[in-house]
């Protein structure tokens, strides 16, 4: 087993390793210090998260060799980036002196190591696209947790239902936009989350729908596939119900194609021209819900229509790349957590993972993002990048 009571000059050309790999991103000696520090927390327990053991010819060969330094360190510079975003040096400074403050991002990054597993044993090294790094700030670590725990629930799924489909398909596309987050392929992942967010709102309006709505969702699924083969021409049946749907005032096919299913919905179609629409279909879910997840709603649709700006339009890669993160994240938070609940509740499981109440950990940490992002300025972000020197 690694001995962590290593020599003097051994430790000497360690710490002299880190400073140089983390250097601009953090302080040298708070990171150091916050390391050792995480190390003597974990103690013995170390050993359930980390390989320690010497390795043999297989684990040579395979070159999937870490130490645990620099795995803590990553953590450790990802989440105290991810805390003080927005802040200035002098506030870094001062934070970085606070003892309260130390505790509470040893804390955080033990917390990190627990989770290692679903976590962060999943990212590269490296970045493929030279970049920003956003790997192990709080949302984008705990959300892709939150998505290789789903695929582990869903091997129990017995019932490979409708729900079984549309929870895998959110769960996978949650892992690829985080890839792509983290691989700094940022304006790729827009389309991918629009269409998390289509899939999430489906989910909501499925869940505890009679089985005529789901056999109506079933028909649509095969109109839309039959629709995009070959010679794309819309099936006679779909045309027919079409021409009888509920709201006369939507001329658009593809919406129909999309959300007509809605039609079996005895109290859908309240709102009017806009009912197989994404916005018309936000406000009866406002509606059916009273309103409780308004916000939550809210930057749903708001962020949607910047997907269809990235999808459609000619704007690939914002000036601050830290903006992508926020609005990637702010997407994933409320569609891969809430889908995440949704699954633990039908599957009747705790949604604790490995002792650690992730949803409680993840609505605090998206509090603070929310609050970083509504502090989003141009002085700000010029702030971010002096500081971090990327």
């Amino acid at each position: 087993m690694f001995d962590f009571n290593c020599p003097e000059n051994y430790k000497k050309v360690l710490n002299k390793s880190l400073r140089q790999l983390f250097s601009g991103k953090i302080k040298g000696n708070f990171l150091l210090e916050i390391m050792y520090k995480v190390i003597d927390n974990l103690g013995n327990k170390i050993s359930k998260y980390y390989d320690l053991e010497l390795p043999d010819n297989k684990k040579l060969v395979s070159a999937n060799i870490e130490l645990p330094f620099y795995d803590i360190c990553r953590h450790i510079v990802g989440l105290h980036r991810s805390n003080l975003v927005f802040e200035t040096e002098d506030e870094r400074i001062k934070k970085e002196s606070d003892e309260e403050y130390k505790n509470l991002l040893i804390n955080q990054v033990i917390e990190n190591i627990k989770l290692r597993d679903y976590g962060s044993a999943y990212f590269r090294k490296q970045a493929i696209v030279e970049g920003e790094s956003f790997i192990f700030f709080h949302i984008p670590y705990n959300i892709f947790v939150l998505c290789l725990r789903m695929n582990e629930l869903l091997t129990s799924y017995t019932t490979k239902d409708i729900y079984y489909t549309i929870f895998t398909t959110i769960s996978n596309k949650g892992t690829a936009a985080l890839s792509l987050l983290e691989d700094n392929f940022l304006d790729n992942a827009y389309p991918i989350c629009r269409g998390i967010i289509e899939l999430y709102i489906k989910l909501l309006l499925l869940l505890n729908c009679p089985e005529t709505v789901t056999n109506a969702y079933y028909k649509f699924t095969e109109y839309e596939l039959m629709q995009s083969c070959c010679n794309q021409n819309y099936p006679k049946e779909f045309n027919d119900l079409f021409e009888n749907r509920k709201n006369k005032k939507c001329k658009n096919k593809i919406d129909y194609l999309h959300f007509g299913w809605l039609d079996l919905i005895d109290d859908f179609g309240v709102c009017g021209a806009q009912s197989y629409t994404l916005n018309g279909i936000i406000k009866y879910l406002k509606k059916k819900y009273n309103n409780q997840h308004s916000t939550h709603f809210d930057y749903l649709y708001s962020l949607y229509k910047i997907c269809n700006g990235y999808t459609h339009g000619t704007t690939s890669v914002a000036k601050y790349p830290l903006l992508h993160y926020f609005e990637i994240s702010i997407m994933l938070y409320y569609t891969i957590a809430n889908t995440y609940i949704i699954l633990c509740s039908r599957l009747k499981t705790d949604t604790n993972i490995n002792n650690i109440d992730i949803i409680n950990k993840l609505e605090t940490d998206f509090n603070n993002l929310l609050t970083q992002y509504d502090s989003r300025s141009t002085a700000n972000f010029e702030n971010y990048y002096k500081l971090n020197k990327i």
